[in-house]
């Protein structure tokens, strides 16, 4: 089936538009409020994953994770389906569809039009992105930033450890596609959208003062009751 050019229009159009709209949902803002909070009054005041770790813990923190990935699988999905080889439209455009909709996704989770376009750094969601894009790569760096993250407790610079390799390696895919360079600039502009987002924690790695994410808390041990008593000038522990 050949679609018209205004058609392939209009589905670009569309997916970027909703992939928006999806990435202005702030699960961490809807989690805390659901706990009588909001996250962004606590902690380092970012709506994002790594302050819902520190906030509220494990649960929740991963939560917000997962909700946040999807925010990024889910568009891409659609854009594939829509622009890409997907069983709909089926435009011929290949990865296209899921590089737009995956970069709008970004776009409306850092700058959100429903909270003024103040909203999260991204960093989760574009692991979305690369999940669906290079899906092994994706779950290799993301085990290598969890082990990294449990030893040096730096939150932002796991996130561009889990998302750096990915982006690369599909940039190298998209390289030998007809649509390469415009693989190529949505993708660099994808990561330069996150490191920007990051500016403030680049600042405080430079300065040391970066805020640590601890996974694993030590076991506080409970000092024991002391039960001795006194009889006679003699101690007499029980």
């Amino acid at each position: 089936m050949t679609i018209s050019q205004p058609m392939q229009i209009l589905a670009g159009v569309l997916v970027a538009v909703g992939s928006y709209f999806v990435g202005n949902i702030n699960n961490a803002i809807l989690i805390s409020r659901l706990k009588g909070k909001d996250i962004r009054q606590c902690g380092s005041g970012n709506p994002g994953t790594m302050n819902m770790l520190r906030t509220y813990g494990k649960l929740l923190g991963v939560l917000t994770l997962v909700l946040d990935v999807l925010k990024g699988v889910v568009p891409c999905l659609l854009g594939w389906l829509f622009m890409g080889n997907g069983q709909f439209l089926r435009l011929g455009s290949d990865r296209l569809g899921m590089y737009v909709a995956g970069i709008s996704a970004v776009f409306g989770h850092i700058y959100p039009v429903t909270m003024k376009f103040h909203g999260g750094k991204g960093a989760a969601t574009i692991i979305g992105v690369c999940l669906t894009l290079q899906p092994l790569y994706t779950l290799a760096t993301f085990a290598f930033g969890v082990a990294f993250l449990i030893i040096t407790k730096v939150g932002s610079l796991t996130s561009f450890i889990i998302i750096s390799a990915p982006l690369a390696m599909e940039g190298l895919h998209a390289a030998q596609n007809p649509i390469g360079v415009y693989a190529s600039v949505i993708l660099f502009a994808m990561y330069l959208l996150s490191l920007f987002a990051h500016h403030k924690n680049v600042y405080k790695l430079f300065y040391g003062n970066e805020g640590r994410v601890v996974l694993f808390k030590p076991k506080k041990i409970k000092p024991q009751p002391d039960r001795s008593f006194v009889y006679e000038d003699y101690i007499i522990a029980e």
